[in-house]
């Protein structure tokens, strides 16, 4: 749990400083890493409140976007470890199938 809660501060953080060093990203990318960032933060709130099922669809929704966008991700903004962040939202989404969430 911990991993994830640094991982995903480390995603807020640092996701718009590469991409405007690079240039304009495409809107629809910033616009869902934006949607994943929110999803994220959603969770961080639903886990400080002990909502479990919650955080539960709330990481695996941000895990559908993450997969659906990981090389355009990768590509607009290389300094965050997307892949890192993939293998404990895919950890958390199976402990969470693991307790019928």
């Amino acid at each position: 749990m911990r991993r994830l809660l640094s991982a995903l501060a480390l995603i807020g953080a640092s996701s718009l400083g590469p991409a405007l060093a690079q240039g304009t990203p495409p809107p629809e990318v910033i616009a869902q890493q934006q949607q994943l960032q929110s999803l994220l933060d959603d969770a961080i709130v639903a886990i400080e409140a002990n909502n479990e099922p919650q955080a539960c669809s709330l990481r695996s929704q941000a895990l559908n976007i993450l997969s659906a966008n990981l090389q355009a991700f990768e590509a607009v903004f290389p300094a965050n470890d997307w892949s890192d962040l993939q293998t404990s939202l895919q950890g958390s989404v199976a402990h969470c199938a693991a307790k019928g969430y």
